[in-house]
């Protein structure tokens, strides 16, 4: 029987959140001049925007008008997956019209559940990318994408799509890895990763590969989950150090008690430190006492200024 997230369980993660706890230190946040924008690459990371109502379609909008008004020099977007909630050709090209009017220039999706529902994702690679497993280099950090292959709740990744992403993992451990999937690995850590219907399925491919070489941050979204809950971000030292990030869904959630959130992710060249903050679009800010510092398996060396787009 599949697993739902009922609105007693949210709120006892609502509940926990007070009791959050992070790495950062204030030396770790004053170390590196994080909003450098010659010196940094910072990557916008969304998931689950889905509308089901004009609503959700505005908190969309909103995000975009509150990147664009106060959250400079970011330099690409990730989105996680389940862009759409019903795939209509209508809904993709609200999509990318509201999403083109963000002055980010570069954004790398993927394919989540909702968007194979009807279709089997025809129209994420007409409107959108027709290759929806891809990697991007920028600096030495290497950016995975692995899209949701199969229609149902729990993501499904081919044995030739993981095969492709072993073979980059194994021969770029000279590399920064970031890797984005729909939904996270189970054992990841992530509250409620453990149930079929809410990760990837036959994780244990990719966990044997984890265990013996370094994958730096593993982005999933699907869960819809609010960034304050505790584990929401797992450093799993038994997979060499891997860093699971939970995105939560830009679509409020439970009548609002689930505001619009997205996380950014900004590196340093030169340093080998990520920061990790949590923007709520409703209120316009980050929320301060959730930033997270982290450390990678290597500097980050960043692009020459005259190669960036």
């Amino acid at each position: 029987m599949p697993i739902k997230l009922t609105l007693f369980s949210l709120l006892v993660f609502l509940i926990q959140s007070s009791c959050y706890m992070g790495h950062t230190s204030g030396d770790e946040l004053t170390r590196a001049n994080w909003f450098d924008s010659k010196n940094t690459l910072t990557v916008w990371t969304l998931a689950d925007i889905q509308p089901k109502n004009r609503g959700h379609e505005e908190a969309f909008e909103i995000a975009i008008t509150d990147i664009n008004d106060n959250v400079p020099n970011v330099d690409l977007a990730i989105v996680a997956g389940d862009i759409v909630n019903q795939t209509d050709e209508e809904t993709f090209d609200w999509y990318v019209q509201t999403r083109d009017g963000s002055y980010i220039q570069e954004w790398y999706e993927i394919i989540g559940n909702h968007d194979l529902i009807t279709d089997r994702g025809k129209l994420f690679r007409e409107k959108l990318r027709e290759e929806v497993n891809y990697s991007v280099l920028k600096g030495n950090i290497l950016f995975i994408f692995m899209s949701d292959s199969q229609r149902g709740k729990p993501t499904e990744i081919s044995d030739e799509v993981f095969n492709w992403w072993k073979d980059l993992v194994v021969n770029n451990q000279d590399k920064i890895i970031v890797v984005t999937t729909h939904a996270p690995l189970e054992d990841s850590g992530i509250p409620f990763s453990s149930f079929r219907d809410r990760q990837i399925i036959d994780s244990e491919r990719f966990t044997q590969v984890l265990k013996k070489y370094r994958v730096d941050l593993w982005l999933s979204g699907h869960l819809h989950l609010p960034h304050g809950i505790m584990n929401n971000i797992v450093e799993k030292d038994k997979f060499n150090g891997t860093i699971f990030v939970h995105i939560s869904s830009i679509r409020p959630e439970i009548l609002g008690l689930k505001e619009s959130e997205s996380r950014l992710l900004t590196f340093v060249c030169g340093y080998d430190k990520v920061l990790i903050r949590v923007r709520n679009h409703k209120d316009r800010a980050f929320i301060s006492n959730q930033d997270r510092v982290f450390t990678l398996s290597k500097k980050y060396e960043c692009e020459d200024e005259s190669s960036k787009n």
